[in-house]
């Protein structure tokens, strides 16, 4: 048989493991959350007729922030691959860009920076991945 005493430290032992257990469960979400919002900085150099390109998946209800910076002029696109490329967004001959993206549908989407011109250029870029 169980003492008072015993009872109410074991009735105070559950209290603080289920009180614990509620914490956790409250804080998984919000760090699965932030790890999804970290901002991703990578630094390229593209040597002449090289391409750089970053893929991730998205869903229908992310948007992609992005911006780039780089010191020579660049070809830029979001694209995702089903069957043929399609383009969502395109510019050619520039140094730097940022905005963001909301897909349609859920897939793979790349960001890729080719270099057309005959010298390297540094790339800087950055993406970030967010609810809408």
């Amino acid at each position: 048989m169980v003492s008072g005493d015993m009872e109410v430290e074991l009735i105070a032992k559950l209290i603080r493991l289920m009180v614990t257990a509620a914490a956790v469960s409250l804080v998984s979400p919000v760090a699965a959350q932030d790890a999804s919002k970290s901002t991703r900085v990578v630094t390229k150099t593209l040597v002449a007729s090289e391409a750089q390109k970053e893929c991730l998946s998205l869903n229908n209800r992310q948007r992609l922030h992005y911006k780039f910076r780089a010191d020579g002029p660049l070809n830029f696109k979001v694209s995702h691959q089903e069957e043929k490329e399609i383009i969502d967004f395109k510019r050619d001959g520039t140094e730097s860009a940022s905005g963001s993206f909301m897909p349609r549908k859920s897939a793979d989407y790349c960001l890729v920076w080719t270099n057309a011109g005959k010298r390297s250029v540094t790339l800087r870029y950055e993406y970030q991945r967010a609810a809408q």
